[in-house]
């Protein structure tokens, strides 16, 4: 912000506050603020955007070990509330998917969520969809890939390209 202009990328938008509190959402395009009174308070890109997280390890319901990672798709729809209602839309998304699927894993044997990931798929799908759409954000699609760990003395893929 200089002297009173903001620029906003097209696809993007700028939340704009004035002595801390909400003032407007600006969209695409140059934009006069009053200058030292009003502050850019976050920048949002409204297209979709693709979160992806490596498998890690979660305990199935018969103490088993599986190894699941996710792909989510979304976008931020309201600027408003992705701003106030959530610190970084990124992060909160990951952790809440993160513990869904362990939740919904401990419910279920490994050899299930293995061959049938659709019952993790809907409830994780579920939670994401109701929970974002309170931050502003909508949830497009979600991709949930669910394996059986390592054999033991088997390499990983880290060790095998080391």
């Amino acid at each position: 912000m200089s002297l009173g202009l903001v620029v906003v990328g097209e696809g993007h938008a700028a939340v704009i506050e004035r002595g801390g509190e909400f003032r407007t959402v600006l969209g695409p395009g140059r934009h006069f603020v009053v200058p030292f009174a009003d502050r850019v308070r976050a920048r949002f890109d409204l297209g979709e955007q693709i979160l992806s997280a490596p498998p890690r390890p979660v305990e199935a319901g018969d103490g088993q070990e599986i190894l699941i990672g996710f792909e989510v798709v979304f976008a931020v729809t309201d600027p408003r509330l992705a701003t106030y209602e959530i610190s970084n839309p990124a992060i909160a998304i990951e952790q809440l998917a993160r513990t869904a699927l362990r939740q919904e894993a401990g419910l279920t044997t490994a050899e299930r969520a293995v061959t049938a990931p659709g019952d993790l798929h809907r409830t994780v799908w579920t939670v994401l969809h109701d929970t974002t759409g309170r931050w502003g954000i909508t949830t497009k699609e979600l991709e949930i890939a669910v394996h059986p760990p390592a054999a033991p003395g088997t390499p990983s893929t880290a060790q095998e390209w080391y």
